[in-house]
């Protein structure tokens, strides 16, 4: 039930949580993370991110002339790489495969960032689907969030490019371009590049903003994504640094027990199965691209630092058999559970940092509404004894 109004709604004290408004409210973030529901949307999410981005990848690769068959033997279903396009078409469709995979990883951050917006607010029995039909009810905000401040950088690339054809005036051109070169046009590029650097934080930070909106306007997103990196940089800075260390760290943790679960399950299930099973496992991995540097930094524990997980030897001897191929989308989910938790905690983090955040910068304590999805109890009117 969703209840658009802002008084507290008389909620058990258990269900209360109580917010410091201070960095003890962040490092709470990786064990508010490790929940089965955050950790499934954001993957959900992750998934549908992978199938946008491979639907217009493929289709640029397609136009360029490479077969879907000899793409997928080269790449499999992940071509994570910087490929060499020829014409506009092609870099279009392959910038509109990050975009919209990159909007599917928003609304996944959107979804886990509402289940700590409620918590904060009493409510910790939100369901999943609920999250996940709040998360696409945002989906338009979030997208014309990001669409109208490329626009805006989109049109003062093109007031450059106008001034820059002054040069071709004979004479005056030049000493016009040089004239206002400092003011307005150094002014006017400072600010331009600030909006760049909140359009790459607000991948993250805007998901927060509209989890914590009651009514899910795309001004109001804006506004307030613009206000707390202005306002509160360092700590939202701090915030997020520590969220994505934290993030890592505990992934590693969460992937290690996943390496170690799968290779259970190999060997208590080869107690019966005999080296059918692990010959299964195997299968699965060598349609997996397990050598790549994504998987092989996702069971490291941190980029430079030679500590972790290696799955190579896992991928060797593996057949072609179709049920290797389901077992390969398998072990693929496990894989995107890591990734998803690590996401979830940055999700997280996130929502916490804009609770403690929009407090410090306005006053406003958003733990003081009332849950977006709480509805009381019935309960029977109170009867009066009669004479």
């Amino acid at each position: 039930m969703l209840d658009l109004n802002p008084r507290r709604v008389k909620i058990d004290n258990n269900m209360e949580r109580s917010y410091r408004f201070d960095f003890r409210d962040i490092i709470r973030a990786p064990a508010g993370a490790l929940s089965a529901k955050k950790i499934l949307v954001m993957t959900l999410a992750l998934c549908l991110g992978v199938v946008c981005y491979d639907l217009f990848t493929y289709l640029a690769l397609a136009i360029a002339g490479h077969g879907p068959g000899f793409v997928f033997s080269t790449q499999g279903f992940f071509p994570f790489q910087v490929f060499d396009f020829t014409n506009g078409i092609q870099w279009g469709l392959y910038a509109a495969g990050l975009f919209f995979a990159l909007l599917s990883v928003m609304m996944g951050f959107t979804a886990v960032a509402v289940f700590d917006i409620e918590e904060a607010r009493g409510n910790r029995f939100m369901h999943t689907r609920q999250a996940i039909r709040f998360a696409v009810s945002r989906l338009p905000q979030l997208f014309l969030t990001e669409l109208a401040i490329i626009l805006f950088v989109a049109f003062i690339v093109f007031l450059f490019f106008l001034f820059g054809l002054l040069t071709r005036l004979p004479v005056l051109g030049e000493w016009l371009y040089a004239l206002f070169f400092a003011i307005p046009n150094f002014i006017i590029a400072i600010l331009t590049v600030f909006i760049i650097a909140v359009f790459q934080a607000s991948w993250i930070l805007t998901p927060a903003v509209l989890a914590a909106d009651r009514i899910g306007e795309t001004f109001t997103a804006i506004l307030e994504t613009f206000s707390t990196l202005i306002r509160q940089p360092v700590r939202w800075l701090a915030y997020t640094a520590y969220t994505i260390v934290a993030a890592k760290l505990c992934s590693f943790v969460y992937a290690y027990f996943c390496y170690r679960s799968v290779q259970f399950i190999g060997w208590a299930g080869g107690l019966g199965g005999g080296r059918q099973t692990s010959d299964l496992i195997r299968n699965g991995l060598a349609h997996l691209p397990v050598s790549s540097d994504t998987v092989r930094e996702t069971f490291n524990i941190f980029p430079g630092i030679d500590f972790g997980i290696s799955l190579e030897r896992w991928s060797r001897g593996g057949g072609e058999e179709a049920v290797g191929y389901l077992m390969a989308l398998m072990l693929f989910l496990i894989f995107a559970s890591i990734i998803g938790y690590f996401l979830a905690i940055i999700a997280s983090g996130q929502a916490r940092a804009y609770i403690v955040i929009r407090k410090l910068k306005d006053n406003y304590d958003l733990t003081a509404e009332s849950p977006l999805f709480f509805e009381d109890e019935p309960v029977n009117e109170r009867i009066e004894p009669s004479d």
